[in-house]
């Protein structure tokens, strides 16, 4: 299966999202940011950093794509299973993912949204939910990941959230519910999946 995860502004948890579904799902990953922090958390066989064009024989691998759509994304969009589009719910970063979406869907419409870092009482998820039915977007699916530590431990424990959640403990207690986010998004990406 191949996985993207992209969005056009960077910020939005593209590569802790990736980093998470890789250690998840025992995938590779293949990266279009030169100075990408995976450098430091991925060996050789595991991560590839490429500009230039992806082998197309390539699979079980998440692509973690920032910045626009170039000739080399398209063909790995296209050829996607299903496409991550994680964004912070405010004002800004809704605006460029709107823009994300219109790009992405004429290539592949296996689509899926994921607000992420959302607080229990966002009141501006509501406002995202109503904005994303006005813009024609509503019949894509949407997978909300809560704001928790666990995003940014993935980094320093080398773990899934689920793992780190499983040890027990403060996490135990800590990341059940960013653990049924993960959980959930799994789930969608099983069902959303389309075949190549």
């Amino acid at each position: 299966m191949e996985i993207s995860v992209m969005n056009f502004k960077g910020g939005q948890g593209k590569t802790s999202i990736a980093l998470n579904l890789a250690y998840s799902f025992d995938y590779g990953i293949v990266a279009n940011e030169t100075y990408s922090v995976l450098k430091n958390h991925l060996d050789s066989n595991h991560l590839l950093i490429t500009t230039e064009a992806i082998p197309a024989e390539l699979d079980d691998v998440i692509y973690d794509f920032g910045g626009g759509i170039t000739k080399h994304m398209a063909a790995v969009l296209k050829r996607s299973n299903v496409i991550i589009i994680p964004f912070i719910v405010e004002q800004a970063n809704v605006e460029v993912t709107i823009e994300a979406i219109n790009s992405v869907l004429p290539l592949n419409k296996n689509i899926i949204l994921v607000p992420n870092k959302i607080k229990e009482s966002d009141k501006d998820y509501q406002v995202l939910l109503d904005t994303i039915k006005e813009f024609g977007f509503d019949h894509l699916p949407i997978c909300p990941i809560r704001s928790s530590m666990a995003l940014q431990n993935i980094f320093t424990e080398h773990k899934t959230i689920e793992q780190m959640q499983k040890e027990g403990g403060l996490n135990g207690f800590n990341y059940r519910k960013v653990t049924e986010d993960f959980n959930n998004l799994v789930k969608l990406i099983n069902t959303t999946k389309g075949d190549k």
